[in-house]
């Protein structure tokens, strides 16, 4: 059992340098004019053995340094005056380089930020308790007075504040000397039990360090913004402004006092204890806080301007602080606060813990991120705040706040143990704002919002960045983990994982491992992933055997499990067959571990648990929890179905009917709603309650996706069902008639409808006659029309789900295309119809995120110049709430100049789009006019002039967000530009200026302008944007070794497949996605394309002639053409490795082809293979699934005139007939395991049965014995023809010749290949064909081997045993 790691009470841990912070007190004087700073602290810290002990601090002058009141030495040296020193960038000369100088540049500075750089020396004090308590207690009262008295003069108390003993901070002294006390006598006691040595040694060890020092015109840390003075808690910044100990390990509790202006207000952490006035100079003022809880240094926060602070309403210990203009919006905002801190106290069963909460909005331009958290305080941007009359901002605006709040509990409050603990932090947080998002914004937006930030981590989970609690990807990489793309895939990876906690031990016991954590009697306030695994087995109930596999393959791992499934339905067993592919998101690295890189090989336990298929039947849903997450790569799981069907009906030829029962004058969905009745399936869920974080592939029939948008009332199933149909390669009536239908229903949520009506623009085509645009503008019309005027309505957004649903039908109408590529006209008119007539008099809402969806259409839109005049009049940089139409307006007009920049001259457009980057412009109306000149830039001159501008850009941007947002812009433009083959897009000065900007002041006092630009030269190189797998010493002289070539190239964007073989189809081809779309990938995790053995196996005679196209159309691994829908081959991916005359067995195939579901419309094959290698190699193992919905895909001469399709799909002998083949290179047949062997007879045994059993059921058949007589009969005629031969041939003993199909014998000596057939399977007609036999063909079109591997030519030798015909007589 593992158990919980036990902790000091305050959760001290000792410091680098060799100390432990046990109390800090930071004392600022602050003068907002002359953006001075003048302060000290004071660190009590419990040293070590030795002397010497080391702090943080930068950007700041140190005055002098006291130890117990004594004047020490100290050695100090700033990192900030380092970074000046510009390197020498002479060996660059290409982007791997540059790239190679970027890691080694960055990497170094993270390793010398996180050293302290501020030693002190002091000498060991002899002193007793008390002495040193007054000593202490005099030097501070006297240093406090004469800084005070220097600064502003001595404090006085107000008439509304507390008696504080007439002094500054006489209460927190007197504090502070009864907790001194009492900490003297826990070591008397602790000393008369160990002796008066330890006592000494204790006393000599506690010292109390004071530190002098002023802070000039603070650029990091700590930023004057006009009249407004922050913190912004950046990673390692917070020795920026006060000294300290800057690690996540050390905490400690503070009492934190400024003095400032009258005219402003000080927030900062913990509870204000009191205000005093300077008694000398009234123009100051003092406030003091006090935080008990022990927290990290980069969670205290200070803001100082002139504030507003509006209590809250609800009788809650929160306060919301802004400035004077965004009052309004600010009590508009936060009326629903309550709701969340309620929520989060009742689900702990625990108040608040910090105190006072304090939220406060400052404007964009000013802050450095959207949120910037502090103890029991938070920083947010002030565009979040909205008034009673915008409704678009309303749910992510609750959403951000509630998170801050969930990060006060778990982030702060408890806070992680080691850096690789901080993912459980984080994704506690996500979990707990979660639950406020199901109680308070309904249960369909939880799941909604879960399912599409599942399909988000696996879509980019794809290498070790994402793992949550190796080293590698957090600990060594100074917290940049957090930022960006990665640092997002982390956080919802972390609330997935613990979400599937919860489903295995259930909402309550999850709750209460919670109430556990933030319990107030809780003896530490830390949380480690090992105490967290022993709750859950405590706790949770979990047990040890699960979590043991849990946590390292989901936690300490990346990569998601990619589930690929197939059915097929059995009518006569009243079964279903589940055919099943497993793999995983992750891609191979040859060069690390199956732990680091989650590829997952043979013998891997793959993911722990077991899925739940939920199958619904006409007598209701069943669920089957049979699937395991772990084991055989291709599987087949039998599901029993409950319900039974009624008698089957005769279907009666008519005068227009085929001789195959068919009918001309019926449509696919026609046939299809017919065939149902064979059938009680009406549509099967794999895991719908998202028990596990997996990539779900599942193929059913079209009309099951058409029940399943239809029927099923989870948000998730109606938007898998959809993503499923909007990708059919064609779309019959049903499809389109059911999108509409799901559109028009009020009941459905709203985003899944906002969904289909994006699936009905991406359906409309030509062939379609455009029927989902003519079906989106009649959706709209309907609702905003006046049908007598053929006009818009005046707006009126009462109905808030139908204002979103209505809000995106603009864009999705722009999206449709005709065949010449263009927008339909009918489009262009409705959407520039719309916003000519747009009319918002009489509501009671604004309509500026109205105007600005219909502009963005706009900007979707594919027309010629004259209309583009026309959008020219209508995008007339309209001004609007925030900025936000003026914003869609810039965009619009550089998108359409980007599609007509042959026409339109692009100077003109940047000319139009320039003035808008003055410093008068709103921050948000200036950041997207200069991402939009960049863009312009690119389209027009290239990478690297983008790049120049980007350079110039930022050096002209004041605020640090405004940079951090052109920097992720470029990013995003090198991912989406960059091509890894071709080199010299950027030119040398243009690397040589990214790296000034890297190592430069203003990279060192933004860290996420520099990770950025860190990424650029990653992503121009090749490589992945982050740190992860980077080296923490790159020497940029290597750069020309080959170890460029093995560097990880992925970009955070869908994983790319390898180059697939001319005869393999894609797994895009072979199998559609029912989730989130993604690249085509290939199911085998080999690292490099390996040679193909492909393998045709013939179906049996009772598999009918339906399947004979399909093996035409697949005889060389392609994909037909005259295919409607997605099709397969079965491949077995074979690596020729070693020797020339290495042998490759595959043996024990099982190959078993099932026709999926109940009718000829929609037919569905699984194939599972398994090849292994003799040298015990990795096991290469694929299944695909093919289908086919359509009945006009089929040739007309597929279906026999003498057989009926509908009844050989009653016969279960159709459906799993198997033939085993064994095929053998270089090896005799005695290699094939008694394991296998034994396995093999168990299961033909089986199947003899139950050919027995249907065979039995089939008696009174007339049909049945009509061909079985013909059966026999023809069996007769084959052996008179083969008699009749071998009598003009000669004797036996001359005869070399091939016996006919079934009867071939492998003789024992060592031929080159090897085949044994099963019992042949007797042909339909009488003239047997050609080409196609009983037996498995392998044939050198289907057998791709590499000829310069193979040593000999391979042979087949085949004994022939003639037949003798015995007397008639006998």
């Amino acid at each position: 059992m593992a158990k919980a790691k036990k902790q000091k009470g305050d959760g001290s841990v000792a410091a680098p340098g060799g100390a432990t912070v046990l109390h800090q007190k930071l004392c600022l004087s602050i003068d907002m004019e002359n953006q001075l700073i003048y302060g000290y602290t004071e660190i009590k810290v419990l040293l070590a053995e030795n002397d010497t002990f080391a702090l943080h601090a930068d950007n700041m002058t140190i005055r002098s340094i006291l130890v117990d009141g004594e004047t020490v030495e100290f050695d100090y040296s700033p990192h900030w005056k380092n970074e000046c020193d510009q390197p020498n960038w002479s060996s660059i000369s290409c982007l791997k380089t540059a790239a190679d100088a970027a890691c080694s540049m960055y990497t170094s500075s993270l390793n010398r930020e996180a050293v302290p750089n501020l030693i002190v020396s002091s000498e060991r004090s002899v002193k007793s308790i008390t002495e040193q308590q007054l000593d202490e207690n005099s030097g501070k009262h006297e240093e406090s007075s004469g800084r005070l008295e220097e600064h502003g003069g001595k404090p006085v108390q107000t008439s509304d504040a507390p008696v504080v003993n007439g002094c500054n901070g006489s209460a927190v002294e007197e504090e502070k000397e009864k907790e001194n006390e009492e900490e003297n006598g826990n070591e008397n006691e602790k000393g008369k039990q160990n002796g008066n040595e330890t006592e000494t040694e204790k006393v000599k060890n506690i010292k109390v360090v004071h530190i002098d020092y002023i802070l000039e015109k603070a650029e990091t840390g700590i930023h004057f913004v006009g009249n407004v003075l922050h913190s912004s808690n950046q990673i390692k910044r917070a020795h920026c402004w006060f000294p300290c100990i800057d690690s996540a390990t050390q905490r400690c509790p503070f009492d934190l006092e400024f003095t400032v202006s009258t005219d402003f207000i000080a927030v900062s952490n913990g509870d204000l204890l009191y205000q005093v006035l300077s008694k000398e100079d009234p123009s100051k003022k003092t406030y003091v806080y006090k935080l008990n809880t022990p927290v990290s240094a980069q969670w205290i926060s200070l803001v100082v301007g002139p504030l507003e602070v509006v209590s809250d309403s609800n009788d809650i210990s929160v306060s919301h602080i802004c400035l004077s203009p965004a009052l309004s919006k600010l009590q508009n905002t936060v009326a629903f606060f309550h709701d969340a801190y309620s929520c989060y106290e009742d689900y702990l069963a625990a108040p608040f813990p910090l105190g006072l909460y304090k939220q406060i909005f400052l404007p964009s331009e000013m802050t450095v991120l959207p949120t910037s958290l502090g103890a029991s305080m938070c920083i947010f941007s002030s565009e979040i705040l909205h008034d009673e009359k915008v409704i678009d901002q309303i749910i992510g605006t609750r959403t951000k706040l509630a998170y801050a709040l969930a990060k006060q509990w778990f982030g702060i409050y408890t806070s992680a143990e080691e850096p690789s603990d901080e993912w459980l932090l984080d994704g506690l947080a996500g979990f707990l704002t979660e639950i406020f998002i199901k109680d308070y914004l309904g249960s369909n937006e939880a799941r909604y919002r879960r399912f599409k930030a599942n399909c988000t981590v696996c879509e980019y989970d794809v290498n070790g960045a994402t793992a949550l609690s190796s080293p590698a990807a957090s600990s060594d990489l100074y917290g940049t983990q957090t930022i960006g793309s990665y640092g997002k895939v982390r956080s919802l990876k972390a609330v997935a994982v613990l979400q599937m906690l919860e489903k295995q031990m259930g909402p309550d016991s999850f709750r209460k491992i919670l109430q556990v954590i933030v319990a107030p009697n809780r003896a530490s306030r830390t949380l480690s992933t090992k105490e967290f695994r022993h709750l859950a087995n405590k706790v949770g109930n979990l047990e040890r055997p699960f979590l043991k596999e849990f946590f390292p393959r989901w936690v300490e791992s990346c990569g998601c499990p990619v589930m690929r499934l197939g059915i097929s339905y059995s009518k006569k067993r009243n079964m279903i067959e589940l055919a099943v592919s497993r793999g995983c998101t992750a891609k191979p690295r040859p060069d690390s571990d199956s732990h680091i890189n989650g590829d997952t090989r043979e013998g891997d336990a793959g993911w722990p648990g077991m899925m739940s298929v939920r199958v619904h039947e006409t007598d209701g849903p069943y669920d089957h929890p049979v699937l395991p997450m772990a084991g055989e790569a291709l599987q087949v799981v039998e599901i029993p179905c409950h319900s039974k069907l009624a008698a089957k009906r005769v279907w009666k030829s008519k005068k227009n009917t085929k001789v195959d029962g068919s009918d001309d004058n019926i449509d696919a969905s026609t046939q299809e709603n017919r065939t149902s009745i064979d059938s009680p399936l009406l549509w099967i869920r794999v895991d719908p309650e998202m028990e596990y974080l997996a990539e779900i592939h599942f193929h059913q029939p079209i009309q099951m996706w058409i029940n399943q948008l239809e029927k099923d009332k989870d948000v998730i199933s109606q938007s898998q069902a959809i993503s499923v149909l909007e990708k059919l390669p064609q779309l019959s009536v049903a499809v389109i008639n059911a999108l509409n239908n799901f559109l028009n229903d009020t009941k459905a949520f709203w985003r899944v409808r906002i969904e289909a009506a994006f699936a009905l623009a991406v359906t409309a085509s030509e062939a379609t006659d455009l029927a989902g645009l003519l079906h989106l503008v009649k959706f709209y019309k309907s609702r905003r029309f006046d049908a007598d005027i053929g006009m818009p309505r005046p707006n009126d957004f009462h109905d808030i789900p139908e204002y979103f649903v209505l809000e995106a039908i603009p864009r999705a109408v722009a999206l449709v295309r005709s065949s010449d590529k263009n927008s339909p006209k009918e489009a262009i008119e409705f959407i520039l119809q719309l916003l000519k007539y747009n009319d918002n008099n009489g509501n009671i809402y604004s309509d500026v995120y109205w105007l600005s969806a219909m502009v963005q259409a706009i900007g979707e839109l594919e027309f010629g110049q004259q209309v583009c005049m026309d959008a020219y009049y209508l995008v007339n940089f309209m001004p609007g709430y925030n900025g936000v139409l003026t914003v869609s307006c810039i965009r619009t007009l550089a998108q359409i100049a980007r599609r007509v920049s042959s026409s339109i001259c692009l100077d003109r457009i940047c000319e139009l789009i320039a003035p808008f980057r003055n410093m008068d412009k709103p921050w948000k109306v200036r950041v997207e006019a200069s991402r939009v000149l960049i863009s312009l830039e690119l389209h027009h001159k290239g990478l690297d002039a983008a790049l120049l501008l980007f350079l110039k850009y930022v050096d002209e941007e004041k605020s640090l967000r405004g940079a951090t947002k052109l920097s992720v812009h470029v990013l995003r433009i090198c991912q989406a530009s960059i091509d890894a083959h071709t080199s010299c897009q950027i030119n040398l000065t243009t690397l040589i200026g990214l790296l000034h900007l890297l190592a430069g002041t203003k990279a060192y006092n933004n860290v996420f302008l520099r990770h950025y630009v860190f990424c650029i030269l990653q992503v121009s190189a090749g490589r992945s944007p982050t740190l992860f797998g980077v080296p923490k010493v790159v020497t940029p002289k290597d750069t020309s070794s080959d170890q460029h070539t093995k560097a990880d190239s992925s970009i955070l964007q869908p994983s790319k497949p390898q180059e697939p073989s001319t005869s393999t189809p894609s797994v895009r081809e072979v199998l559609p996605a029912s989730g989130p779309a993604k690249d085509a990938d290939n199911i085998s995790n080999c690292s490099e394309r390996r040679n193909v053995v492909k393998i045709r196996v013939k179906l049996t005679a009772s598999s009918s002639k339906a399947s004979d196209a399909d093996h035409r159309g697949h005889s060389h691994g392609g994909r037909n053409e005259n295919e409607a829908g997605p099709c397969s081959s079965m491949s077995v991916d074979a690596p020729m490795v070693g020797l020339t005359n290495e042998p490759l067995n595959v043996s024990n195939h099982n190959i078993e082809e099932q026709n999926s579901c109940h009718d000829r419309e929609s037919r569905m094959s699984a194939s599972i293979s398994n090849a292994k290698l003799m040298d015990m190699h990795e096991i290469s193992k694929e299944l695909q699934c093919t289908a086919d919905s359509r009945l006009d895909a089929l040739p007309s001469d597929q279906f026999s005139p003498a057989i009926n399709p509908l009844e050989i799909l009653d016969k279960p002998g159709s459906q799993i007939d198997g033939i085993s083949t064994s095929y053998d290179v270089n090896q005799a047949p005695e290699s094939v395991n008694g394991v296998e062997t034994k396995e093999r007879k168990k299961k033909d045994k089986k199947d003899k049965k139950r050919k027995r059993d249907e065979k039995r059921d089939k008696k009174d058949d007339p049909e049945y014995l009509e061909k079985k007589r013909l059966k026999k009969e023809k069996k007769r005629m084959e052996k008179e023809s083969a008699r009749k031969q071998l009598e003009g041939r000669g004797t036996p003993e001359q005869q070399k010749t091939v016996k006919p199909s079934g009867s071939q014998e492998v003789l024992p000596a060592r031929p080159p290949y090897t085949v044994r057939s099963a019992e042949p399977a007797p042909s339909q007609s009488v003239e047997p064909a050609p080409v196609r036999s009983s037996e498995p063909q392998i044939s050198s079109k289907e057998t791709n081997v590499d000829t310069g591997r193979t040593a000999a030519k391979p042979r087949i030798k085949i004994r022939v045993k003639p037949l003798q015909r015995k007397p008639e007589g006998s």
